[in-house]
């Protein structure tokens, strides 16, 4: 059944009038400020900017749901459990959810959400949010002010699909009135990834370029989160990446390159995405082949959907479970490029 914006609003105001009606019959005064599990709303209101204004809330969320990405992953390490959630169609596990989040997911707890072609709006009305976590997405205003109408909505401060991970995990936990145990999780990933640096030597200082390879080829920004983290792991971005950058005016996470011009952001070290092609057809095609990463050893080709879900949608639940799946591979190719 196809849905207009008209219809799609009425059902939205017919949900929340109900909603708003229950809660007046069944919450008294003296339970305004506290939630469910006994826990204080004090911390609130929070007022967090985004890139089309600002969202308020008013008291301490009790039902989440999370659109985007990473959002749940921040929830769940927070001790929370959303309501409502996005479900994952590239590398799921058997519940649809990605394989980091599996061992928290309840589906008696949470609605998977199918946000592939369009936001359902009104069965996210329906699961009646106190706030609508979205800090790493990359929705247009139109969708906001509908999203704003259901609950307050904690959407991306800046450029689409680029808030670091670190800015994901605050903004959550000022949502949650988590703030404090949202900064120790981000000083715990930090610590994890120093470690990783000061254990692997052979990435200091060595070029990386991160893309996508087959039918069509996308090679990944400095500002995507999971460049960033290369970065933080001691790599630097490629000399033909960075200047790939300075053309990328509307700031978007990937740039399309044609397969000819794959050898302007050659590296020390190419993670290849290959999931569409294949790693042995990657490596024997005749342009591919001829890169200089390729050719050293420094390549890294990755085919697993998980994994490479793992490496883009970088938080604080997925950064240790992909690290202990790719830093054997990685290492590889780093040590490979200097030789």
């Amino acid at each position: 059944m196809s849905w207009s914006r008209t219809k799609v609003v009425s059902t939205i105001s017919a949900v929340l009038l109900a909603t708003t009606s229950l809660a007046a019959c069944s919450s008294g005064d003296d339970k305004a400020a506290v939630g469910s599990d006994g826990t204080s709303s004090s911390g609130f209101p929070v007022t967090l900017k985004n890139t089309f204004g600002e969202t308020t809330i008013t008291k301490k969320p009790e039902r989440i749901v999370t659109l985007g990405w990473n959002a749940q992953d921040v929830v769940y390490a927070l001790g929370e459990t959303p309501v409502g959630m996005p479900k994952v169609t590239y590398g799921p596990t058997a519940d649809g959810v990605t394989a980091w989040d599996q061992p928290k997911f309840d589906k008696s707890k949470t609605t998977l959400l199918d946000t592939g072609d369009k936001y359902p709006f009104e069965k996210i009305a329906a699961l009646r949010p106190d706030v609508i976590l979205a800090p790493y997405e990359g929705f247009d205003a139109a969708t906001y002010k509908t999203l704003s109408d259901i609950a307050p909505t904690v959407a991306y401060p800046g450029a689409p699909w680029q808030t670091t991970w670190q800015d994901q995990t605050l903004l959550v936990g000022e949502a949650l009135g988590k703030k404090a145990d949202a900064e120790k999780l981000i000083t715990g990933i930090q610590d994890k990834i120093k470690q990783v640096a000061a254990e692997h030597p052979e990435f200091k200082d060595k070029t990386i370029a991160v893309g996508s390879f087959g039918a069509d080829n996308y090679i990944y920004m400095p500002g995507d989160p999971r460049v960033q983290i290369l970065n933080e792991m001691g790599f630097e971005n490629a000399p033909g990446v960075q200047a790939l950058e300075k053309t990328n005016t509307k700031k978007e996470f990937s740039l399309a390159i044609s397969k000819e011009k794959v050898a302007d952001v050659d590296a020390d070290v190419l993670i290849a995405y290959v999931d569409g092609i294949g790693t042995q057809k990657f490596l024997s095609d005749p342009v591919y082949s001829s890169l200089k990463a390729v050719k050293s050893g420094g390549a890294y080709p990755l085919q697993d959907q998980q994994v490479i879900s793992g490496m883009s949608a970088v938080s604080v639940l997925s950064v240790p479970w992909v690290l202990d799946k790719v830093i054997p591979g990685l290492s590889k190719a780093a040590s490979a490029a200097k030789n």
